[in-house]
């Protein structure tokens, strides 16, 4: 009869170390410290071009665009588009990470990866904030877009909406896909989304091109910068907690 192996305290910390070194949460590394530094220069390249684009004022050349699409308007496009705005404004993108969220960690079994799911989005989604706070650009002209959505705000630069959905996205495929065809499909869904997404925001006359062109720059920067700091500080931290140091339910399809 073979004796039952006994580990000591030290090997189950060695233990969950190199389990956390091993899933971060994330299935695509990106761990150099270099990615901050290089974060940090892409957004402030876009916010540099999200001044620039302010500087012409509200009558900027890109304003012809948003004049266009708002001729001969589809009523189904508006539905979408209208959908699109209400269905991931702040609550509905609240919900809708968490919901995600969720499902990651209970449906799933990866506590580790929902949260690296939702730093992820967390990250990409507020630093939109932060360019609109640094740009405080103003919206089109309503009268000359007939915007179907009433903004009158000084933060047009970047779009919110396109910065959640370029988010999103990204959480998928650094997070969820863990295999090169998973993360295939990923991309290609999340690319459709995201322009979708930024189609509709010029659609309702809420937004110029170059905020939502913008919002995937500043997203992608940000979380470019952030990767580092999950994957080489927080996650190994998070993964030596009881909450998240209990082993990943397998799934099937994860064999």
């Amino acid at each position: 009869m073979e004796a039952t192996p006994s580990y000591t305290s030290k090997s189950l910390d060695y233990a969950v170390d190199l389990a956390a070194s091993r899933q971060p949460g994330t299935s695509l590394g990106l761990r150099s410290w270099w990615w901050i530094p290089a974060g940090i220069v892409i957004y402030a390249a876009a916010v540099a071009g999200g001044l620039t684009a302010k500087s012409f004022g509200p009558f900027t050349p890109e304003l012809g665009l948003d004049i266009a699409l708002s001729h001969g308007r589809s009523a189904a496009l508006v539905g979408i588009s209208e959908l699109i705005n209400f269905g991931i404004s702040p609550p509905g993108a609240i919900i809708l990470s968490l919901l995600l969220c969720s499902w990651l960690w209970w449906g799933k079994g990866r506590p580790l990866q929902a949260a690296a799911f939702g730093s992820v989005v967390a990250v990409g989604w507020l630093s939109s904030t932060a360019g609109k706070i640094l740009v405080s650009r103003s919206r089109p002209p309503g009268e000359a877009v007939t915007a179907l959505v009433p903004e009158t705000r000084l933060d047009s630069f970047p779009s919110g909406h396109t910065a959640f959905a370029m988010a999103m996205a990204l959480a998928f495929v650094i997070v969820v896909a863990r295999t090169r065809a998973q993360r295939i499909i990923a991309v290609g869904l999340g690319a459709a989304g995201v322009a979708l997404v930024a189609f509709s925001r010029l659609y309702l006359g809420v937004h110029y091109l170059s905020d939502v062109a913008g919002s995937v720059v500043i997203s992608t920067a940000a979380i470019l910068a952030w990767l580092p700091l999950w994957n080489n500080l927080i996650a190994p931290r998070l993964a030596r907690t009881a909450l998240m140091s209990r082993p990943e339910r397998r799934l099937p399809r994860d064999q």
